[in-house]
């Protein structure tokens, strides 16, 4: 019998997997939905809380929350170990309740721990830390959960995509390395070589430095109007650049979120009005 937490990492990759709005790598929103597109939370565990809080699933029904990179971060035991996996099973259980409301998108923390590919960060080796909190956490069960944690991470989809032209993702391509992409990657399944350097996958959530013209390259080819991402640090919580790109960050006390209807179109000068300060939520 698997470990109950074990269980609930696998009955959630099962769901991201399986979820209807999936097609292949790249979820498709419908007119009627209502997203809370999310940051990075990084373990910051109280964002979480109060962003699934306030979304209040229960209460709107069209609402559907997107999180991505939930792990590396946040509270460290008395040894420094990570305990983002806390976190993480805390929004787990969320899609294992509310299936389809909450949804998550690949980042580059999430494939890092998946490969190997050790990120350092504030002078530690973040994927080191997050092992040693689930030996500390889970002790003999630890392995389980971890193989479990993994089967979760792996089955999160790259993007999203909306009516109103917006694309949701954790990053993008970086300008330079476009060429290294296969853009079927949003409809076929991984395959090991995505996942590491030169690889669609990696490339993709790794991506920085994305220019004007780059934006409307990838507006034509996947029918987007406007890109909202993450990965990138923004000690405000969100930044818009070359008008059509939205960065934010969840993950600290300036964190944001962005809240708008998928179906409606939103102009470009208008896309700070949809922000929301986590702290005034």
């Amino acid at each position: 019998m698997a470990h109950p937490v074990a269980q609930t990492f696998l009955d959630a990759a099962g769901l991201l997997e399986r979820d209807e709005l999936r097609d292949g790598n790249c979820l498709n929103f419908t007119a009627e939905d209502e997203i809370v597109y999310v940051g990075d939370i990084h373990g910051h565990r109280q964002n979480l809380a109060k962003v699934i809080a306030r979304s209040d699933l229960a209460g709107h029904p069209r609402r559907r929350l997107v999180l991505q990179e939930v792990i590396h971060g946040g509270p460290t035991d008395a040894e420094g170990a990570d305990r983002s996996v806390e976190v993480l099973l805390r929004a787990a259980r969320l899609k294992v309740t509310s299936p389809q409301r909450v949804f998550f998108l690949m980042g580059n923390h999430d494939l890092a721990q998946l490969t190997g590919n050790e990120i350092t960060k504030d002078g530690r080796g973040v994927c080191q830390a997050f092992e040693a909190g689930l030996e500390h956490s889970f002790g003999p069960a630890a392995g389980q959960v971890r193989s479990a944690v993994y089967a979760m991470l792996e089955a999160m989809p790259l993007a999203g995509r909306c009516p109103n032209g917006m694309f949701l993702s954790h990053s993008l391509p970086s300008p330079a390395r476009m060429g290294l992409i296969d853009w079927e990657i949003l409809r076929r399944p991984y395959r090991p070589d995505d996942l590491r350097r030169g690889g669609s996958v990696y490339e993709w959530v790794w991506g920085r430095q994305h220019t004007p013209e780059q934006l409307a390259e990838l507006a034509e080819r996947l029918g987007a109007t406007q890109f909202l991402l993450g990965h990138q640090p923004v000690e405000t919580g969100w930044r818009i650049e070359h008008e059509r790109l939205v960065l934010l960050a969840s993950d600290h006390g300036h964190g944001a979120v962005m809240v708008f209807d998928a179906g409606q179109a939103v102009a470009n000068d208008r896309l700070g009005d949809l922000i929301r300060p986590i702290a005034a939520l």
